[in-house]
């Protein structure tokens, strides 16, 4: 028979293992820095993007065409494409960078992960976009 203290570390353990498995070992519930030149996981960010709504952010991620994970059509135009996690994260981004040619947003071309840099808004509809730098 297990003892009390054992059946706990083992679900601590089992609930620990659940989420980092969700979440792709990111914990939502950890503060986030935004700080300039450092890139944040699309992963991390996409829990915390409400804090840094109308500023300059770089993010990292998968490039990813419309076959991302990304809801709904492309927000601001047809050329917006996807800034996408391992764990299912996904956040529009509008512009073109040297980083994710055309050829890069198709799953399965690249698994190379970008950088982006812009600043983050919200549409009408509450959607989340990465206006990249001119």
């Amino acid at each position: 028979m297990l003892s009390i203290a054992m059946r706990y570390r083992f679900v601590l353990f089992a609930f620990t293992t659940m989420l980092s498995a969700c979440f792709g070992g990111y914990d939502p519930s950890q503060p986030v820095t935004f700080a300039p030149g450092t890139a944040v996981p699309v992963e991390l960010a996409v829990h915390h993007l409400d804090q840094v709504i109308d500023q300059r952010i770089t993010l990292s991620g998968l490039p990813r065409a419309r076959e991302g994970r990304c809801a709904g059509v492309q927000p601001l135009t047809r050329k917006d494409w996807m800034l996408t996690g391992e764990n299912g994260a996904c956040l529009w981004v509008s512009g073109q960078t040297e980083h994710a040619r055309l050829l890069d947003l198709r799953p399965g071309t690249s698994d190379e992960r970008v950088e982006v840099t812009g600043r983050l808004l919200r549409t009408d509809q509450g959607v989340f976009v990465l206006r990249l730098d001119r």
